[in-house]
């Protein structure tokens, strides 16, 4: 009995600390809500994690929800593990957390266009509205998972790789899914100008991350795509264009 505990201790001793996959080299973050053109009743609405993710098919959505309330929702839940958790975010993340996070950012989910492959995604339950706020246990555990999930990467992702949907997404707002290329119908203001479908999150989660000690790049920084849906009165939908 004896030798057979130190051999298991042996084990856990040389257990390898928690490393973030190697695929993973940028970090992107989603808010819930957004414009929602051709679904009016739907602009800039969110649903509850269960309700988010019951409308995901199987490798589609983010590897977390931030839910308002600071607890994450992984897109798959681990065997055995609950179906939310909360850090406790006065402290960097013990091994097993970091274990926890490293297991729940590995597979890869479609979350961006034509970026999954090196990516993860963090999905935050908001309207998508610049001025609506985030609530704080929100920012504070979104700014922990972002810290976790850099160190967890050993230097290979920094502040510079974590990004805004928006920032990598720029195609226009089309008007079907299934058509999504130049020469396709697409959404437009009153001025003819097209419309952005991506335009989460808005900078104010920015301006939020850097008021918990993470001061993000931002290469662009505004919401002038974000107010432009805005402006779009309620119910209504924009009118369509080709080029």
């Amino acid at each position: 009995m004896a030798a057979a505990l130190l051999a298991t201790a042996s084990v856990a001793r040389a257990a390898p600390p928690a490393r973030l996959a190697p695929r993973v080299r940028r970090i992107v973050l989603h808010v819930l809500g957004g414009p929602a053109y051709d679904r009016p009743e739907r602009r800039f609405r969110f649903f509850d994690p269960p309700q988010t993710q019951a409308r995901w098919k199987p490798r589609f959505g983010a590897h977390w929800i931030v839910w308002t309330d600071g607890s994450l929702w992984p897109r798959h839940v681990q065997a055995g593990a609950a179906r939310s958790w909360t850090p406790a975010v006065d402290r960097p993340a013990d091994e097993a957390e970091k274990r926890r996070v490293a297991a729940e950012a590995a597979p890869v989910y479609s979350h961006l266009h034509d970026g999954n492959s090196n990516s993860v995604g963090i999905e935050l339950a908001h309207s998508g509205r610049a001025e609506d706020a985030f609530p704080a246990a929100q920012v504070r555990s979104l700014a922990w998972l972002l810290r976790t999930l850099l160190a967890l990467s050993g230097g290979r992702v920094t502040m510079a790789d974590v990004y805004g949907h928006k920032d990598l997404d720029r195609r226009p707002a089309y008007l079907r899914s299934t058509c999504e290329r130049p020469g396709c119908p697409y959404f437009v203001d009153e001025r003819g100008r097209a419309l952005r479908r991506r335009v989460d999150p808005p900078e104010s989660l920015f301006a939020a991350l850097a008021r918990e000690g993470l001061a993000l790049p931002r290469a662009r920084g505004d919401d002038t795509d974000l107010r432009r849906s805005e402006a779009l009165a309620p119910g209504e939908r924009p009118a369509v264009a080709w080029r």
